[in-house]
C-alpha cells in the first residue's frame, strides 16, 4: 500500500490508498496547461510558495559524501553496523549509494522541523561521545569531499512513500529564472511525468527547492522499478502529445543532472 503525505497551507493530508492518491493527483492538476513563457505566477493560476503553516516550514538537509575508493567497501559495512548512533538523534528520510552519475558517493536526506531544530541536533551530535568516537572519528578519514544543502518541499509536492523496494533517481535542476516563473511549469511537468511513468512503476517521491546551498535549485527524487524500464518509459515521453509542457519547463532549466541511486540498508526508503 502506498501512502501519500502532503505539506501545504492546509497542514498535513494523509491518503491511505494508491488509487485515492492517483485520483487526488488527477483532480489537483485540473488540467496540464501551462502559463505562457515569462508569465509570472500570480497571473498563471498556480499556487506560489507559501510558508504560512507549521508543516510547510519543515526543512530537509541533503548531504553528499565522496569516499576514497580504497575505503569504500569498509565504509559501507561499517555504516551498516554503526549508523544507528546517528539515527537516534533525528529523522533519516533516506540514505543512498550513487550507482550512476557519480562514483563512490553517499547521499543522505534528513528531516527537521526547522533550521533551529537542525542546529540543536548538530549540537547534540558534537557532544555525543559514542557517536564521535565510535563512528565519526573512524569514517571521516575515508572522506574525500562532503557537501550539504537545505531544502523545503514545494507546496504542491506530495511525499509518496513507496510500497515496494526499487532503485532511485535524484534529478537536480538549476533554474535560470525566478521561482514565480518556473514553479508552475515544474508542477505541470512533474504531474505529466508521474502520470505517464506510473505504468512503469515509477513514483515521484518528493520535489524540493533549495534554501541554503546552490540557489534556485530543484531536487526531484524518484523511485523506479529498475533503471532500464524507467529509461525506456521516459523516452516515450518525447512522443507525448502534451510534450510542450516538458519543453516549457526545460526552457527554464539552466543545467540539469541525474543520479541513479541504490538504497543503503540503513535507509527508511528501500
Amino acid at each position: 500500500m502506498t501512502y501519500f503525505v502532503r505539506y501545504g497551507i492546509n497542514g498535513a493530508m494523509f491518503l491511505r490508498n494508491g488509487c485515492q492518491g492517483l485520483k487526488y493527483l488527477k483532480s489537483s492538476s485540473r488540467n496540464l496547461s501551462i502559463p505562457p513563457l515569462h508569465t509570472s505566477i500570480k497571473n498563471a493560476d498556480v499556487t506560489g510558495l507559501n510558508l504560512s503553516s507549521k508543516e510547510s516550514q519543515k526543512i530537509f538537509e541533503i548531504r553528499t559524501y565522496t569516499v576514497r575508493p580504497r575505503d569504500y567497501k569498509e565504509y559501507i559495512k561499517f555504516t551498516e553496523d554503526n549508523f544507528h548512533l546517528r539515527i537516534k538523534h533525528s529523522k533519516l528520510f533516506g540514505f543512498w549509494i550513487t550507482e550512476l552519475g557519480g562514483l563512490n558517493e553517499i547521499i543522505h536526506i534528513w528531516e527537521y522541523d526547522n533550521h533551529e531544530h537542525r542546529a540543536k541536533v548538530r549540537d547534540a551530535l558534537a557532544k555525543d561521545v559514542e557517536w564521535q568516537n565510535n563512528y565519526k572519528d573512524k569514517v571521516s578519514p575515508m572522506w574525500i569531499n562532503q557537501t550539504n544543502a537545505t531544502m523545503m518541499l514545494l507546496p504542491w509536492s506530495l511525499i509518496t512513500l513507496p510500497s515496494k523496494s526499487g532503485v532511485y533517481e535524484l534529478q537536480i535542476f538549476n533554474m535560470n529564472s525566478h521561482t514565480d516563473i518556473w514553479d508552475g511549469r515544474l508542477k505541470a511537468a512533474m504531474e505529466l511525468s508521474s502520470l505517464k511513468l506510473k505504468s512503469a512503476n515509477s513514483v515521484l517521491v518528493a520535489c524540493f527547492t533549495s534554501i541554503f546551498g546552490p540557489h534556485n535549485t530543484v531536487y526531484a527524487l524518484w523511485q523506479h522499478e529498475n533503471f532500464d524500464k524507467f529509461a525506456f518509459s521516459r523516452l516515450q515521453l518525447l512522443s507525448e502529445p502534451n510534450r510542450s509542457i516538458l519543453h516549457a519547463f526545460y526552457h527554464e532549466v539552466l543545467t540539469g543532472y541525474s543520479k541513479g541511486l541504490l538504497p543503503h540498508k540503513a535507509s527508511p526508503l528501500q
